[in-house]
């Protein structure tokens, strides 16, 4: 395996959401095994894919394409390719992985020559123009290839309406101050252009027909198992640092609580968490020269 183009600096694990995203990616492999059925991958194909965090998608699209197949994993984030070539070692395929340490916002990444199929899931929406990201996806695929990008969907719903301490409705007042926290990052970036229209007509103004929307539903009702509560202790715990700055005081207050283990009130020790969240694909094709 090779790692085209140079390493970058950074801190380590900046595609990462949580400290564990292997934990976090074994929880939603479900549907992101279905999300990735619209690419139709097969034997012998060449696939990218785009931001493979832990490696979970890497590997069963590594299946997928069998002995003869080949993925490309492309990352800014050494420490994510890292993460998932060891994920593929794990799983017997490492043989059918190629790492790209590459920055989609410089365009088409550095690869032999068109593929088959490119997936990316919650990865193109940190691109400082969407329009451009989309063209680089699009630019790497042979004519009649296949493009299936997972983004959006609708905010998790973990917790009940009243938790007990603060005011009711503070998982909806978390989406609000975290919409916010992420509205003040991406224009806080020089050269970020806003995106004004959704990704069905983002990747049909880059060269795909056929565009289909779908969603798959996440729903894991409490009581949580041991893995599938942490994952989301941790999530929420991730979102509520990015939101902190823009969360009110009353609710950074119970926030503290419901996330010490140590407190009476701390969520792991609730059976009512749940997991409940959908999850969006757009898959579209390049038509044949």
């Amino acid at each position: 395996m090779t790692i085209s183009q140079r390493r970058r600096t950074g801190p380590a694990g900046t595609g990462t959401s949580t400290d564990d995203p292997a934990a976090a990616e074994a929880v939603f492999l479900d549907a992101t095994v279905r999300l990735l059925e619209p690419l139709g991958v097969r034997p012998g194909e060449t696939v990218v894919e785009v931001g493979p965090g832990a490696g979970s998608a890497t590997v069963a699209l590594a299946h997928a394409v069998g002995e003869l197949g080949c993925v490309y994993a492309v990352d800014v984030d050494a420490t994510m390719l890292d993460v998932t070539v060891a994920t593929a070692r794990a799983a017997g395929v490492a043989d059918r992985i190629r790492l790209v340490l590459h920055d989609l916002e410089e365009g088409v990444p550095p690869l032999p020559g068109p593929v088959d199929a490119v997936w990316s899931s919650w990865c193109v929406h940190h691109a400082r123009d969407w329009d451009a990201a989309a063209r680089a996806l699009v630019g790497m695929l042979r004519p009649g290839g296949r493009i299936c990008l997972a983004e959006g969907g609708l905010p998790s719903r973990c917790l009940p309406w009243d938790v007990g301490i603060g005011r009711p409705g503070l998982e909806v007042r978390l989406d609000e101050a975290h919409d916010r926290h992420f509205t003040q990052w991406f224009f806080g970036r020089p050269g970020a252009t806003r995106p004004n229209r959704g990704w069905n007509e983002i990747l049909h103004s880059a060269g795909l027909t056929d565009i289909t929307a779908f969603s798959v539903l996440v729903d894991i009702p409490a009581p949580l198992s041991e893995r599938a509560r942490d994952v989301v202790l941790a999530e929420l715990a991730a979102r509520v640092r990015r939101a902190q700055p823009f969360l009110a005081e009353d609710d950074a207050a119970t926030w503290s609580h419901l996330l010490d283990p140590d407190d009476a009130a701390w969520l792991g020790h609730r059976g009512d968490l749940a997991l409940l969240t959908a999850r969006t694909g757009f898959s579209g094709r390049k038509p044949d020269a």
